[in-house]
Formats: structure tokens, sequence, C-alpha cells
């Protein structure tokens, strides 16, 4: 592995893995943006929150009619950002068999999604620094292990710096990944109960270059990328 290797920052949350159990569908995604980007990139979202007068934490479940603007601003600032890219692994859960391939542990099986989402994603000749919305598991280690599992499957292509659980109220690129999946999630359980929330899934996906959120892309998509997984 090359000596000088590029840092990229990865944010990740979930949606619907636990709650809205109507919701066939659940969704795990993630921004990345390169670790020197980050600030810039931080400070462009401020100047939004500035602008709007919203400083309180955002994303799918704070989207209304009344901050409509700043909504669809935060959609063109990720649009125009080549430095910005986004990527989610959208599975049924009715299919997922947790007895059989996970000895019967869902929080197990869980985290085995939250791998398939990244590593098809992470590339070599990068350092990764892995961030996730935090959340109390059963079992401790839960992060460490995903993250030593992700180290070794990479060992000599790419490189995992850190992989830990962060506060979303601190981290408006997790707030950003949270405002993608909801949506992506709304799309795919055909969600319609609220108008703003079909107009954002619609400009997302025409801003990125879909028919549709409810689709999967190719598998290197660079921007947007969504994984349907079928596995087990």
């Amino acid at each position: 592995m090359s000596e000088k290797l590029c840092h990229i920052n990865i944010y990740c949350d979930e949606s619907r893995h636990t709650s809205n159990g109507e919701d066939p569908y659940m969704v795990i995604g993630a921004i990345a943006c390169p670790r020197e980007q980050k600030a810039e990139i931080y400070h462009a979202i401020n100047l939004l929150r500035k602008k709007h007068d919203t400083w309180k934490e955002f994303g799918w479940k704070t989207l209304s009619p009344s901050r409509k603007d700043f909504y669809w601003e935060l959609l063109e600032l990720f649009r125009i950002r080549k430095d910005l890219s986004f990527r989610c692994l959208v599975v049924d859960r009715n299919i997922l068999d947790h007895e059989q391939y996970s000895e019967g542990d869902a929080e197990l099986g869980f985290y085995k999604l939250y791998y398939q989402m990244l590593v098809h994603w992470l590339q070599p000749e990068c350092a990764y620094h892995l961030y996730l919305d935090w959340q109390q598991n059963r079992e401790q280690g839960r992060f460490k292990d995903l993250g030593h599992v992700l180290g070794k499957k990479l060992s000599g292509r790419a490189k995992i710096e850190c992989l830990e659980p962060v506060g979303s109220k601190e981290q408006p690129l997790v707030q950003l990944c949270d405002l993608f999946i909801g949506a992506v999630g709304y799309a795919w359980n055909d969600r319609a109960g609220s108008e703003t929330k079909v107009e954002f899934c619609n400009a997302l996906a025409a801003g990125v270059g879909l028919s549709s959120l409810k689709v999967g892309t190719y598998k290197n998509a660079p921007k947007f990328n969504v994984f349907h997984f079928t596995g087990r």
C-alpha cells in the first residue's frame, strides 16, 4: 500500500431498522467527503443555517413546509459539490433470516448489513475515518468489531483509521445522511402522507439523475449510490 493515502471521512446513519414496523424496507447509509474538505463543507452548511435561521438538528423528521427552502438548498449544496457522495443499502426486513445467518442475533445481523454497505464502497489507497450515529447496543464492542472486520477484509488495499460512534447533534453530515436515507426509505416504502416529503424525494432523485429514489443504481455509481441488498 502506498505511504501517501487519501484520507476520507464517512458519516453513517440508519433508518427504519427498529421502528415503523409497517414499513418493510430499512435503509443504512453514509455520506463521504475528503477529510481535508470537512471544515469547508461544515462552513457551507452553517451559512445555510444562518441564512434560514435554522440552528436545531435537521433531518428527515424535521422536513416541513416551513423549512422547505433550507432543505432544498441543502440538496443543491450536495448536488454541486463534487467532494460529497452518498451510498445506502436498502433491504426488505422480511427476507432477513437472523436465525440461520446471524446465530439468532438480530443485532449481529444489523452490523453485517452495515459491513455490506461499506465494504464494497471503500476504495484502495485510501485511509478511512468512519463515524456512525451512536445507538445503544445490547452487546458491547459492536462498533469495534465492525472496524476490525472491515480492516481485516481491506488489509493491503485500504486502511481503517478509526470507526467510532458520534452524536448526530454535533455532526451535520450525519444529519444530511439522515435526510437522504429518510427520503430513500420513504420512497421504497411507498409513503405519500406528506406532500413536501414527496416533493423532496422527487427533487433529490432529479438532482442526482435518477428517475426515482426507488431504484437500485449500478454498483459503482459515484455520486448517489443505492444498493438493493437481496441476500439473507
